[in-house]
């Protein structure tokens, strides 16, 4: 059988969801916010929270919105992990395989697939980025029965 991603070394590379954040700015924005729904670049921290404020449009947003991770209760660390075992066994991977890799349900997993299968076409650009950033890519494997 096809070998999957160490979901650990997810975990090793991105150990809070912080890390993760900070990883989704760099790919989307290149470190300097953009809000999502005016394009402004006139944007405020907010204090300690992983959030902006536009000054253009008055919304607050984070990094999430507008793309496949947006308004998931998932952590990002098993979404990344999700993309690599995706990319990697795109024709081959099954809901209950990837279930298994992740530690989640079937019903979860079955949700990752078809948002990572969406993304390609609605969020594009910053998907092609994250996955083919190399810095989700994986070299520790593991496999799955």
């Amino acid at each position: 059988m096809k070998e999957f991603a160490h979901i650990a070394d997810i975990y090793k590379k991105f150990p809070t969801k912080e890390d993760c954040i900070r990883f989704i700015e760099k790919v989307r924005w290149s470190n300097k916010p953009v809000c999502p729904h005016c394009h402004s670049h006139r944007i405020s921290p907010m204090k300690k929270e992983f959030r902006y404020h536009c000054n253009s449009c008055n919304i607050s947003f984070s990094v999430t919105v507008k793309t496949l991770f947006h308004n998931t209760r998932i952590p990002l660390q098993k979404w990344f992990a999700a993309i690599e075992i995706f990319k990697q066994n795109e024709k081959l991977i099954s809901v209950r395989k990837l279930a298994e890799a992740l530690d989640v349900n079937k019903d979860t997993a079955w949700t990752m697939i078809s948002r990572i299968k969406k993304a390609g076409s609605e969020y594009g650009e910053l998907f092609t980025r994250l996955v083919e950033s190399g810095e989700i890519y994986l070299k520790g494997r593991i496999k799955i029965k």
